[in-house]
């Protein structure tokens, strides 16, 4: 096993060297920040059988964009070339900068547990509901043309239409200032029910048309934005076969819903740069973690799959998650020593999926702790490095809970072009 965990840190550097450069894709990126908060929950037990858990991450600025979010909302001036200009002065300090948010609600009870086949199984009901959302603002040129190919949560039909209806704007004038939906619809190009559509899907009430910016594009913010909710419940089941081997066989219901949106300056100063606009964009899988262990004396290895989609329980018509439903695989290798009342558990691995490589999400770190009392009071120091992050953390056991601390700094200046934000959380678990 030791010449395992050597020959696993090895690949895990060639892979780091090895990984290639790519374009920044806020879902792909988003799907890398989120697994790697999964690998940190992996580390953190579960505790006892009864456990209720909740947790949250932010980066340092996502709560005041989200209040200058407001700030731009109120923006009134009559103007719409300066309402985009002030939008694009308020939003400036945030350029090429992550910005995320996320959160967990989890609870947990034991079922009877029971043999078959030589092999001791556990059973667990659990039911699990998160969110996440990566902002990233940048400069760029917005225009009207531009605004509506980047709707791209609402069918291709409707920008068609739309973008004929610009057209027609631009040629009668269309009097500036006002509403380029309405216009739209008063023309026939698009229905009320089309138009109800972009505006509950975008958090908007208009699209002002300028004629400045109808077809020239000017410089001004824009902000790349996607946010997921999920939803898991359904068992959680653990098991062990002779004294080696062991793993985890979980079957539950996985619902999603997410939207990803570009946010330019002009649907900004219209209301739509708020994350909790969905699309009816839902689906349920019925899916499986599948993970394989292999323990011997103080040193454990296992490998597997999460969320592997078994079928489709429902779907929104037309739902289209840019998520998607891609499994997860895993690699973790970890030993565990113990010397009267101290505890150290050094532990490597990765993880990949569809959108990222084994070179993105490589990991290296280990638990230091102090336990008494048969381990109900304790302390423990979490250091774990990845690619961009070192990870610091300080967790306190109190009998039946635990309060984590966790601050994630970046090593790592920048990846395709966008600054390397700083994480911060906190996890309180109750367990019995």
């Amino acid at each position: 096993m030791r010449h395992f965990m050597k020959k696993l840190s090895l690949c895990l550097a060639i892979g780091a060297v090895c990984a290639p450069a790519m374009a920044y894709n806020i879902v792909e990126r988003a799907t890398l920040v989120d697994d790697r908060f999964k690998t940190l929950e992996l580390t953190r037990a579960i505790g006892h059988d009864f456990f209720f858990n909740l947790s949250a991450t932010y980066s340092p600025d996502t709560l005041d964009m989200t209040d200058d979010f407001d700030r731009i909302d109120a923006i009134d001036t009559g103007s719409e070339t300066q309402d985009i200009q002030e939008a694009t002065d308020i939003m400036r300090t945030y350029f090429d900068k992550e910005q995320i948010l996320r959160a967990n609600l989890g609870l947990g009870f034991p079922l009877p547990s029971f043999t078959a086949f030589n092999t001791k199984i556990k059973p667990n009901f659990r039911v699990d509901a998160g969110i996440f959302a990566m902002l990233t603002p940048k400069s760029d040129t917005v225009s009207l043309t531009k605004l509506i190919a980047n709707l791209d949560q609402v069918p291709a039909n409707i920008r068609t239409q739309l973008d004929s209806c610009l057209t027609a704007a631009i040629a009668a004038p269309l009097a500036n200032g006002s509403d380029l939906i309405a216009y739209c619809v008063g023309r026939g190009d698009i229905t009320q029910a089309q138009a109800d559509q972009i505006k509950d899907t975008y958090g908007i009430t208009e699209i002002p048309f300028n004629s400045s910016y109808a077809n020239t594009e000017v410089d001004a913010v824009a902000v790349d934005i996607y946010a997921k909710a999920e939803v898991k419940a359904g068992f959680f089941n653990t098991y062990k076969y002779d004294e080696h081997f062991f793993g985890d066989f979980n079957l539950y219901a996985l619902g999603r819903l997410d939207i990803k949106k570009t946010a330019d300056a002009i649907l900004l100063v219209s209301g739509g740069g708020a994350t909790d606009e969905f699309a009816e964009n839902t689906l349920v899988n019925m899916v499986t973690d599948f993970m394989f262990g292999y323990r011997n004396s103080n040193y454990s290895v296992k490998a597997g799959f999460e969320e592997l989609k078994l079928a489709e329980m429902s779907k929104e018509d037309d739902a289209d998650l840019n998520f998607g439903d891609s499994a997860l695989f895993r690699l973790h290798g970890q030993a565990d020593y113990q010397l009267s009342v101290f505890k150290l558990s050094p532990y490597a691995g990765f993880h990949t999926r569809s959108g990222y490589g084994i070179g993105d999400a490589y990991y290296l770190g280990a638990d230091w702790g102090v336990f008494v009392w048969n381990d109900r009071l304790g302390l423990n120091i979490k250091t774990q490095l990845d690619k961009e992050h070192i990870t610091l953390g300080l967790r306190a056991k109190i009998w039946f809970m635990h309060a984590d601390l966790t601050s994630k700094l970046p090593i790592t200046d920048n990846v395709d072009g966008v600054d390397v934000s700083s994480y911060y959380g906190a996890n309180l678990r109750f367990f019995f």
